[in-house]
């Protein structure tokens, strides 16, 4: 019995602990709905060095002033890795969104932490992960997708993980 209970856990732990969608367990196995117009409908702040527009759920409201400071500190080192000259005119077209968890998506089992959505000019972001460091933690790999470095199915990831983090 206690081989079957071992066995199963070594089978779940990679799919629980190797992906980049991964949240807190709870919220990989049921992760959150996330509504995008109504993602797209909360006040909005601006960030004061690249002027990116930024939503975050209720839940991270007392948290807008770090995020906001965190999501211009993470564009400076994006752009200087990548060589990116624009000052962020062509990820500022996108709505930066930051939930609380893990989120329905179309990828990765349907289970995300950062989403790029070029149709509805949204990158949604959780405002951790699991098993990742810093706050926002895949939105570099985000901008990555705005600015098409990096191909619609990661397929080019290993060629920007220095840059990206993920």
């Amino acid at each position: 019995m206690m081989r079957k209970v071992v066995l199963v856990f070594l089978l779940f732990l990679p799919m629980i602990t190797s992906c980049a969608n991964v949240g807190r367990v709870s919220s990989v196995i049921d992760p959150k709905d996330v509504e995008k117009e109504d993602l797209k409908s909360l006040p909005q702040v601006t960030t004061p060095l690249y002027k990116f527009k930024v939503t975050t759920v209720k839940s991270l409201s007392d948290k807008s002033g770090k995020i906001i400071r965190e999501v211009d500190s993470q564009f400076t080192e994006f752009s200087r890795c990548m060589n990116i000259r624009d000052k962020g005119s062509k990820a500022r077209t996108n709505l930066i969104s930051v939930v609380n968890g893990t989120f329905e998506c179309k990828y990765h089992g349907g289970r995300c932490n950062g989403e790029y959505d070029s149709r509805n000019e949204l990158i949604i972001v959780t405002y951790r992960a699991f098993n990742r460091e810093r706050t926002l933690p895949l939105l570099k790999h985000e901008w990555a997708h705005a600015y098409r470095f990096l191909k619609p199915d990661d397929s080019n990831l290993d060629e920007l993980k220095r840059c990206t983090k993920y």
